[in-house]
């Protein structure tokens, strides 16, 4: 069995075993995955504990917050479970066909993706929301899904046919934080 979690729009956990999903569920909120996650994996757990073989985490892209969550979870369990930890890019949880995938990474902007036979072949990219380049050469007449939601059975499913492994978070630009110039004055 799989378990596989995503944080990166609202919060997924799924249970895969083979062709079948023997738990699924998901919480649409984009800012309270750390609240949503525990009840979800205490339930998808809940009699499996010793037939889970591999934890997949959903690597984005996505906010960083959010990524956070769902890759640690992820590590944790899998870390407790005593199995390996895969990370999987997001955009594999959308569809197990062939599509151009996107996500809104907030800031008017999208992620986008070529994904084939439920296997990201092509990104994750950033484009301007609305200039997001259709796709081209032998992918030029896939369908585009504008996902919502990223389904972790179909993560797991990903990970299990083969998806490649992504070994660190898509994040897909850089921390606005910046260093401190020094203390502020505060007095006259």
């Amino acid at each position: 069995m799989i378990l596989a979690i995503d944080t990166s729009l609202g919060t997924s956990v799924a249970v895969v075993d083979g062709d079948d999903v023997v738990f699924r569920e998901q919480a649409a909120d984009t800012r309270r995955h750390a609240e949503h996650l525990g009840g979800m994996l205490e339930r998808a757990l809940d009699g499996r504990r010793d037939r889970i073989a591999l934890v997949v985490a959903g690597m984005g892209p996505g906010a960083f917050t959010g990524l956070r969550v769902g890759i640690a979870a992820a590590r944790a369990a899998a870390l407790g479970l005593g199995v390996p930890c895969r990370g999987i890019a997001s955009h594999a949880g959308v569809t197990e066909g062939t599509a151009q995938v996107t996500t809104d990474v907030r800031r008017r902007e999208r992620a986008w993706s070529v994904v084939v036979d439920g296997v990201v072949a092509d990104g994750p990219h950033l484009a301007p929301a609305d200039a997001v380049p259709p796709p081209a050469g032998e992918h030029a007449l896939v369908p585009r899904i504008d996902a919502d939601a990223v389904d972790a059975a179909l993560l797991a499913r990903a990970a299990a046919r083969g998806a490649l492994e992504v070994p660190e978070a898509l994040y897909l630009r850089d921390a606005d934080a910046v260093p401190s110039a020094g203390p502020k004055r505060v007095s006259q």
